[in-house]
């Protein structure tokens, strides 16, 4: 048995990390646990009916299983997930065993030792790197059936879509992350507008001059619409759901490095491209890529 236990501040983190853990358990057909995913549960078909393809996955340990219950509360504290690490004997007591990110490297999950504790033991796992890259993108089809949004979501954002797309040949995802980004990385991902918009403008020379581009800007801030007064944009519902799946019906996405943008791309099968810095040219069309399996060293560590 495998519970994920780790809580982070980004949707996107969440919805990758889950993917994978699902994915290997398709593959290997392990029992999956994840209470972390709470907070979002409502959004989805599969989690709101715990429809999950017929795998051994649930949201909850059992009523009965007061430990269980009991070590994701502590997992959940600041200091519970350091304390227990620190005290494996502990963990042997309880015949449990806690893993994390001991390394800043990416731990296969099709990893033998691994699947041997996740089938015969019982596995917390408590941090990001744990990645199946080898299926994810395989099981890609039974991901989107079950982090499909619930029908009153998916109606306003096939609203927001349709609305947008009315004037457009061209809609294409801006992405402009702010917030926790003035200090992620050293705030090397926290671009002004200006930095957005010289790259709307490469993006729009890369189409004919009649074609009607049209920008779909995506922000956890208020945006400026003076700062993009010589482009024709349109805004989604400003709901964290709303606009991420608003973002995966456009027909390009460009953004700094974020798995949220990683997510809509994901799903929507949407090309996707992201400004590793703010100088960067705007590719051609064609070396936009689909995010499917992390292969890329940047995206393996992003944890935003």
């Amino acid at each position: 048995m495998v519970i994920l236990t780790k809580d982070f501040n980004g949707f996107g983190n969440h919805l990758l990390l889950t993917s994978h853990f699902i994915a290997n358990t398709a593959e290997y057909n392990y029992e999956l646990l994840i209470p972390n995913f709470g907070p979002y549960a409502e959004y989805f078909e599969g989690t709101t009916r715990n429809e999950f393809g017929n795998l051994p996955v649930r949201q909850q340990p059992a009523p009965d299983d007061h430990l269980g219950h009991a070590l994701f509360r502590v997992l959940q504290t600041r200091w519970g997930g350091g304390i227990l690490k620190r005290l494996p004997w502990v963990q042997r007591l309880m015949g449990v065993q806690l893993i994390g990110d001991e390394k800043d490297t990416d731990q296969d999950l099709n990893n033998p030792a691994f699947l041997e504790q996740a089938r015969h033991g019982r596995l917390f796992v408590h941090g990001w790197m744990f990645r199946d890259k080898t299926h994810f993108a395989k099981h890609g089809p039974l991901l989107r059936r079950i982090f499909r949004p619930v029908a009153k979501y998916q109606q306003n954002i096939e609203q927001v879509l349709a609305t947008n797309r009315e004037q457009a040949d061209v809609l294409v995802a801006v992405h402009i992350r702010r917030g926790d980004y003035a200090s992620w990385y050293g705030g090397a991902y926290f671009y002004d507008n200006a930095t957005y918009a010289r790259a709307m403008r490469d993006m729009q020379e890369r189409f004919p001059a009649h074609t009607r581009v049209r920008f779909l800007l995506f922000s956890n801030e208020a945006i400026p619409a003076a700062d993009f007064a010589a482009f024709d944009t349109g805004r989604s519902t400003n709901h964290p759901l709303e606009d991420l799946y608003a973002m995966a019906g456009c027909d390009y996405i460009i953004g700094p490095l974020s798995t949220y943008s990683m997510w809509a791309s994901f799903y929507g099968e949407t090309p996707l491209f992201h400004l590793h810095r703010p100088d960067q040219p705007v590719p051609a069309l064609d070396d936009f890529v689909v995010f499917e399996d992390q292969k890329t060293t940047q995206w393996q560590s992003s944890l935003v």
